[in-house]
């Protein structure tokens, strides 16, 4: 029965070319924006995840000194910050902040910024070569290094970049080569070379992807000639000098990397790193913070494990030590629940033109309804029941859906693919590979028509039940 009810189906479509095709035009738009937008989604959730899995950051916990000045706490809560001094201070110590008399802290803390910070710094557990031995030595744990980075201008003849310069050690080679689109890695720690990625690689005007050989480049990075003074917060002994170091381009990275201390575009040796002992000025607090970091403590650290399940037992280790932990693993769930999100929201925009076409969907059926009525009462008339009428209409708005999801999957992948070329032309404009940023899975593209066959079935329901209730006598007197 269902095949005699499709082949009636397909006649009746057929019989009524321009009016389904139309409405077929309605489902397939609904359907291409859906599966256009989605796909982009998608393709950005993929990228993030290959880019994390390649890089080794699933595996890599970023470690800095303590909770840090504020975090925690809310700074501008006067009651918060007292109960942080009262800590420090003992319980049985004055609360001058209360009574209004005016104890050293207190007068500390109003002195200067300077004071604020270097009482922070002082109750934190400085990040030195000390503390990353004894991470070192945590089960599970395969490298702990310093991250050393600085902002410095790389200069190649003409060419100029502002960046971040970190510094990695060579125990981290292997993983390094992974990333690597062109060229080599670091010889030594004390090797007078330099990895850029792609984009600052364009920038300095280098191919990425014909890199042969070491390139000359210098490294302008600006120093503390000297012991900096607490009064700096204050515009005050600034003991500044400009130093360039001449290195030589070595590799080139796919991608760079966004870390705590910000994006890095260029990696050297550590050894090198350290001997430049650049300081990032990117703030009074943290010029003040770096004054720490000339004493033999670190900005912070980057720990490796083995495996993904060592990072949250690894991690919990070294906050018990007095350090704040992060590590992507960590956010990367939250990440993925923000891309569910935006998939969701993106399926509902190109709803909208869906929940149009079954509009259109509803209104060719009941046309169609009236048109045939006295097909319909010839049909009960010689023995077809109210299931059978209904079927073939149902099956006919399902087979008006079916074609309207194929036909729109394929315009939305034509869709996805010129908005493509279009972003990499006129927004990217060859600051990375051209290459696919939208994924169409299977069960997207599955999804997708299986979406618009069960709301073009709902969309005719109505009228196929009102054709199953006529009464086949006053169908058949029906002009």
């Amino acid at each position: 029965m269902f095949k005699e009810a499709l082949r009636l189906a397909i006649g009746n479509v057929a019989r009524a070319k321009l009016r389904y095709v139309l409405t077929m035009l309605g489902i397939m738009i609904g359907t291409g924006a859906i599966v256009s937008m989605v796909s982009f989604a998608v393709g950005m959730q993929k990228e993030m995840a290959e880019a994390v899995t390649s890089s080794g950051l699933l595996t890599t916990i970023y470690v800095t000194p303590g909770r840090g000045m504020f975090e925690g706490r809310d700074p501008t809560d006067p009651d918060d910050v007292g109960h942080e001094e009262d800590e420090h201070r003992g319980a049985d110590a004055p609360n001058h902040k209360t009574t209004g008399e005016a104890g050293p802290h207190a007068a500390g803390t109003r002195d200067s910024l300077a004071a604020q910070v270097a009482d922070s710094t002082a109750r934190e557990p400085a990040i030195d070569d000390t503390l990353l031995a004894r991470i070192s030595k945590i089960d599970g744990v395969t490298n702990a290094f310093p991250m050393v980075a600085f902002p410095a201008i790389v200069t190649r003849g003409p060419h100029q970049s502002f960046v971040t310069v970190s510094g990695l050690p060579t125990a981290v080679n292997e993983a390094t080569k992974k990333r690597l689109n062109k060229g080599g890695t670091f010889s030594s720690e004390s090797d007078s070379s330099l990895i850029a990625t792609a984009s600052l690689a364009r920038r300095l005007g280098v191919n990425p992807d014909s890199l042969s050989g070491p390139i000359p480049v210098s490294l302008t990075v600006v120093k503390l000639s000297g012991r900096p003074s607490p009064l700096l917060a204050f515009g005050f002994g600034m003991p500044f000098e400009r130093k360039t170091y001449n290195l030589n381009l070595v590799g080139v990275l796919k991608q760079g990397m966004i870390g705590p201390l910000g994006r890095m575009d260029a990696y050297i040796p550590l050894g090198v790193a350290r001997d430049i002992s650049a300081v990032a000025l990117r703030g009074a607090q943290e010029i003040l913070r770096n004054i720490s970091a000339q004493s033999g403590g670190y900005p912070g650290a980057e720990v490796h494990v083995k495996r993904l399940d060592d990072v949250e037992r690894v991690s919990t280790q070294i906050e018990k030590m007095g350090l704040s932990t992060f590590s992507i693993s960590e956010q990367l769930k939250e990440m993925r629940t923000v891309f569910v999100v935006m998939s969701g929201f993106l399926g509902a925009i190109g709803g909208v033109a869906l929940f149009v076409g079954c509009l259109g969907i509803m209104n060719v059926m009941l046309i169609s309804v009236f048109e045939r009525t006295r097909d319909i009462g010839v049909m009960k008339s010689v023995g077809a029941r109210r299931k059978d009428v209904l079927n073939l209409f149902v099956i006919e708005a399902g087979l008006v859906g079916m074609v309207g999801g194929i036909l729109g999957v394929v315009l939305g992948l034509g869709v996805a693919e010129l908005a493509n070329r279009l972003m990499f032309a006129f927004v990217i404009k060859g600051e990375i590979p051209y290459h696919q940023l939208y994924r169409i899975p299977l069960w997207l593209a599955a999804g997708a028509i299986a979406l618009a066959v069960g709301v073009s079935i709902l969309a005719g329901l109505y009228p196929a039940r009102r054709a199953a209730k006529l009464d086949p006598v006053a169908a058949l007197r029906y002009e």
